[in-house]
């Protein structure tokens, strides 16, 4: 999905609320004091600072209510890893949210995470990420298109040699083809798709997920590999027939593998 240039309030909205009232307390002091100062004896200077002094605590007002967002706005972010419990629910994220996920797990992880402002044609980099003194760029792929290919591994190649960043680092909820995952053999592109990063994310949860009685959560940390494909399953539930209700584990490449293997609780 093609994204729009983030304006700088969306941007404050993402980083820590002290953020905003640090540059709120920095834009009062520089028009109550500084622009005053700066004004000096200057007569046509002087009419401007007292245009500009009244407005002072209306600015600081603006930027507290960014930082409250803010603070609401990383409560939400911690809400989307820990509440999720299933690729199903991963799939039906909006795209903003799944790239809010996707930072705050890989924040979990001990990465300094960086919020792009639109580059690239479709976005380009969504994420960038820095961590022992290497640097990665992320791309967020929520998309309807269960496969993604190569095309947008060498998008993003291009992106990460022109930006001289360490790592390329492609997420998306589905699978990618086979051209895909060849072109990235060897290079410095990690891919995660859906399975993968359901994984990742309950791997950093700070509590379990809540399951529901129709969708219970798997005590297992991941899930098996299809004994016939080798890629990973997926827990599905049986919409039909005598085993209505019931958890199956299904091949996560449906419908070109239709591996199915018996749930069990442990």
């Amino acid at each position: 999905m093609r994204r729009q240039n983030e304006s700088f309030g969306q941007l404050l909205l993402k980083l820590p609320w002290w953020v905003s009232v640090a540059i709120g307390l920095m834009a009062f002091a520089g028009m109550r004091w500084g622009i005053p100062a700066w004004a000096g004896h200057d007569n046509t200077k002087q009419m401007f600072a007292k245009s500009i002094v009244p407005l002072a605590p209306l600015v600081l007002l603006v930027f507290c209510m960014f930082a409250i967002g803010s603070y609401f706005f990383g409560k939400k972010r911690h809400r989307l890893v820990d509440q999720l419990t299933s690729l199903e629910k991963l799939r039906e994220t909006s795209w903003k949210d799944f790239e809010y996920l996707v930072a705050e797990a890989f924040r979990r992880q001990n990465y300094q995470v960086e919020y792009s402002l639109g580059r690239g044609a479709d976005g380009g980099v969504d994420l960038t990420l820095r961590k022992d003194d290497r640097t990665s760029l992320v791309q967020c792929k929520q998309w309807k298109v269960f496969s993604v290919g190569a095309p947008v591994i060498r998008e993003m190649f291009g992106l990460m040699t022109a930006e001289q960043a360490d790592e390329a680092i492609i997420v998306i909820t589905g699978k990618f083809t086979r051209e895909a995952q060849e072109f990235a053999a060897g290079k410095p592109i990690r891919l995660i798709d859906g399975p993968q990063l359901l994984a990742l994310v309950q791997s950093v949860q700070s509590r379990p997920g809540v399951a529901t009685a129709a969708e219970p959560k798997p005590e297992l940390d991941e899930p098996p590999a299809c004994p016939t494909c080798g890629r990973p399953m997926v827990l599905r539930t049986s919409r039909r027939g005598a085993n209505a209700g019931n958890q199956f584990w299904g091949c996560s490449s449906y419908p070109t593998c239709k591996t199915t293997q018996a749930y069990k609780i442990s």
